[in-house]
This record gives structure tokens, C-alpha cells and sequence, in this order.
């Protein structure tokens, strides 16, 4: 007898807010805080975010170009 893989809690998927710092830097982290990065480029901060959210769709969000994002904050 063999057991099937429990899927994942959907609601311990990240949730990614992508934007830029003070800097220009491409800013990718998660609303809880627990992970993140800093990117080169758009399209790497929303690869990252997509890949750590589970590919799920509305995980991530675009920060307004008035925000200025950190991952520290």
C-alpha cells in the first residue's frame, strides 16, 4: 500500500508584492515578511515571486510607482 503526496495548504502559499526601491532595484517579497529578493530586472523579481508562490495566480501584485519597496519593511 502506498500513500499519495498531501498537496500543499493553499494558504501557506506566498503571497509577492514586486516593485522597485529607492535605488531602482527590482524589489520581490512575500506579505508575511519571510522571504524575498532583490533583482537586476523585472522579469527576474516576477519569476522569482511566481516560482515561490506556486505558480498560483493572484499571488503576486505591482506596487504602485509611488511606492518605494524594501525588504525590510
Amino acid at each position: 500500500m502506498q500513500s499519495s503526496p498531501v498537496p500543499p495548504d493553499a494558504t501557506a502559499l506566498h503571497r509577492f508584492v514586486v516593485g522597485r526601491d529607492g535605488e531602482g532595484h527590482w524589489i520581490a517579497r512575500d506579505e508575511e515578511g519571510q522571504t524575498g529578493g532583490v533583482f537586476a530586472d523585472k522579469t527576474s523579481a516576477v519569476r522569482f515571486a511566481t516560482i515561490e508562490s506556486g505558480h498560483r495566480a493572484g499571488a503576486i501584485r505591482f506596487a504602485p510607482a509611488s511606492v518605494r519597496l524594501s525588504l525590510f519593511n
